[in-house]
């Protein structure tokens, strides 16, 4: 144990410490509170540590409103306001790409609803006992509700006994009419009572992702345009500020007239785009998804072309040149080799969707050359947690 001062917070909002002429990382803490530290793991630069006692609090501290804050894994910033975090990703983002050269005018962060806003959860179950897992951790952590998540993901978690199995994991998907779609991974046998499908709007239910009851997707509207996402496709878990983020992606291209769309999804972006364009092209590897994308396109009237297949191997197949490209990557942002294929189209406005602020500015500088950032603009997508959505702007020059 040791008594540290945190001076500052890190990209991932852990404190920020030192001790013994290194760096310590201890998780929610806030700067200028003074804690007693046990020291979890050292390595040759840093340490990682885990606050035991608060000897001089921060007036930016608040109690948590969830009772399993504390052990769950799920959030990270319920020990500060909700406004003070909204603060915290703007100066964050401001600081990552101002410290690489990339934008020096001030980010705003676009926030909405900061709780049961999630509409998909991924839930644990050990022994019949249903919940999230603890950080970097194998130990579960049961709960009764999800102050995350929807009124009706937490009715069904209420009501797990009526879907019972002792071990494995459910996935819980609703849409804004509040209609259920239930993924169930597990080798027990599950007993799903018909009590169930009378209590809760349930569309669809699957074991092991094969379809033992209803269908196996639903539907979505956002700003108009009528989507069907199936229960694995890639869809913004919270409805709030993803309708915001569409209208901002609208807008940005509505001078666009051949766009590609990269990791498409369900056609979500393109989509929303496509009154402003006169062609839309989209990629995306999942089976389902690229389904629901040609579903999607003749349930909107749209003439749109969509491609089954990974980015890297596609994108250079498709002699068309683009004037927008939207890429919406993984976490692990774009490969080399896609950002070369975007670069040799020599797209007038690349706009670039982002859940990891750190792979966006590794990727943002191999465009460095021939264009210049226009906007940046962030969305509280994931209120109380260290995640943060970004949307860039590029236009060549």
């Amino acid at each position: 144990m040791a008594i540290v001062k945190i001076e500052k917070l890190d990209h991932q909002f852990r404190g920020i410490g030192y001790l013994d002429g290194k760096v310590l990382f201890v998780p929610r803490t806030i700067p200028k509170e003074m804690c007693d530290v046990d020291i979890l793991d050292i390595k040759k630069n840093y340490m990682v540590g885990e606050c035991k006692r608060i000897l001089e609090r921060s007036s930016k501290r608040v109690t948590p409103k969830c009772p399993f804050y504390d052990a769950c894994g799920g959030c990270d910033m319920e020990h500060i306001s909700y406004e003070e975090s909204v603060l915290w990703k703007k100066q964050m983002l401001e600081e990552i790409f101002k410290k690489n050269g990339l934008w020096n005018d001030s980010i705003s962060v676009i926030s909405d609803q900061s709780v049961a806003y999630r509409n998909k959860v991924s839930l644990k179950v050990q022994n019949g006992r249903l919940g999230f897992y603890q950080n970097d951790t194998h130990q579960l952590v049961e709960i009764s509700k999800c102050l995350l998540a929807s009124d009706a993901i937490n009715r069904l978690i209420d009501d797990f006994s009526l879907y019972s199995f002792s071990n494995g994991e459910v996935m819980i998907r609703v849409n804004e009419n509040d209609e259920v779609l239930l993924d169930i991974i597990t080798n027990d046998e599950v007993k799903i009572e018909a009590e169930l499908t009378e209590r809760h709007k349930i569309v669809g239910i699957m074991v092991n992702h094969r379809c033992v009851y209803g269908e196996s997707y639903f539907f979505e509207r956002k700003n108009g345009v009528l989507y069907q996402v199936s229960f694995d496709s890639f869809f913004q878990v919270n409805p709030f500020i993803s309708s915001k983020l569409f209208l901002y992606v609208r807008d940005c291209l509505k001078k666009a007239s051949n766009v590609l769309d990269l990791y498409c999804g369900v056609g979500t972006l393109g989509l929303q785009v496509y009154q402003n364009s006169i062609k839309l092209t989209g990629i995306e590897i999942v089976p389902n998804a690229i389904f629901n994308a040609m579903k999607n396109a003749k349930l909107n009237h749209v003439d749109a072309s969509f491609h089954l297949g990974n980015v890297t191997d596609l994108i250079s197949k498709i002699p068309v040149d683009f004037d927008a490209v939207i890429v919406d990557p993984p976490r692990s942002g774009l490969d080399t080799n896609t950002c070369k294929a975007i670069f040799d189209m020599k797209p007038d406005t690349i706009l670039y969707v982002s859940c990891n602020p750190q792979t966006l500015i590794r990727d943002l500088k191999f465009f460095q050359k021939d264009y210049e950032i226009v906007s940046v603009q962030g969305f509280d997508m994931f209120p109380y947690t260290k995640h943060v959505e970004c949307v860039c702007v590029m236009s060549r020059r």
